[in-house]
């Protein structure tokens, strides 16, 4: 267990559960939704201009029922399973690379030499900033956004999995040693276990970054994907279709990070302190 989730558990201990965990969740969701409506009520921040929840909220519902979205004939669940794809395809490229590039630099100073600064050039430039490079030389649209989302998603794993091998306490290496333990064995069963929450949380970060590149490079690029639909109910002035793709996106990031934080607990189980 974390020292937040710790500190969280003491804090909540100390209070009077009036409402319960789901209770309080849905109590959030609905204040979302009023404070959305006194914005458009009241015109604030030029919020007049936009839709309100209830009309896009029916909007959400037809799309739900297969309304077919901005014209382009296709459903919100089409253009929901071609973003998420993208997602997918690149969330797994970007933790096969970093992961394992992450761990080789933070466990040996010459990799870091020889990889570090190039990646920290390139750490700070937007993805959004690859989508022209991107189309120009991958061999199709698909390829060009799933690029794009790769690099959204790959620096945060990298940086923390690196920033993860650092906090490795040396006691605990050389007590493997001590052991026995040969240079292997103390990467498998202490640096790489040690380093596994900070893991999950790259990860987590980026599934989130990932979707929101994939969100901008659609928009860019064109095509179909939950950005497209966005972009073209923004030219065509269709406030609550915006308001459909950006709940579409809310739900989608909020199911996928809660997959990655199921997945990192399960396999730092022994975190768990009684």
């Amino acid at each position: 267990m974390s020292t937040v989730d710790r500190v969280k558990r003491r804090f909540d201990a100390g209070t009077v559960p009036v409402l319960t965990k789901r209770a309080r969740q849905a109590l959030s969701v609905v204040l979302f939704f009023v404070l959305w409506a006194v914005l458009v009520r009241l015109e604030i921040l030029g919020f007049g201009r936009f839709v309100g929840p209830v009309p896009a909220l029916s909007t959400f519902v037809s799309a739900l029922l297969g309304a077919p979205m901005t014209g382009s004939g296709a459903t919100i669940y089409q253009h929901a399973a071609f973003s998420a794809m993208r997602v997918v395809v690149a969330m797994v490229l970007a933790t096969a690379t970093a992961i394992p590039l992450g761990l080789v630099i933070g466990a040996s100073r010459r990799w870091e030499d020889a990889l570090f600064p190039a990646l920290e050039v390139f750490r700070p430039v937007p993805p959004v900033a690859w989508v022209p490079i991107a189309l120009l030389l991958m061999p199709t649209f698909r390829s060009g956004v799933i690029f794009v989302v790769f690099l959204g998603a790959f620096f945060p794993i990298l940086v923390n999995t690196i920033e993860g091998v650092g906090t490795v306490d040396d006691e605990y290496l050389r007590a493997a040693e001590s052991l026995g333990a040969d240079s292997r064995e103390v990467f498998r069963h202490v640096i790489f276990p040690a380093t596994l929450p900070s893991i999950v949380t790259g990860v987590s970060t980026g599934v989130g970054l990932a979707w929101i590149t994939v969100v901008a490079a659609e928009m860019i690029a064109g095509g179909i994907g939950i950005g497209y639909i966005i972009f073209q109910a923004y030219r065509l002035l269709q406030t609550d279709v915006v308001a459909v793709g950006m709940i579409a996106i809310g739900i989608l990031g909020y199911a996928s990070a809660t997959v990655v934080y199921r997945i990192g607990n399960r396999l730092t189980e022994w975190q768990t302190v009684e």
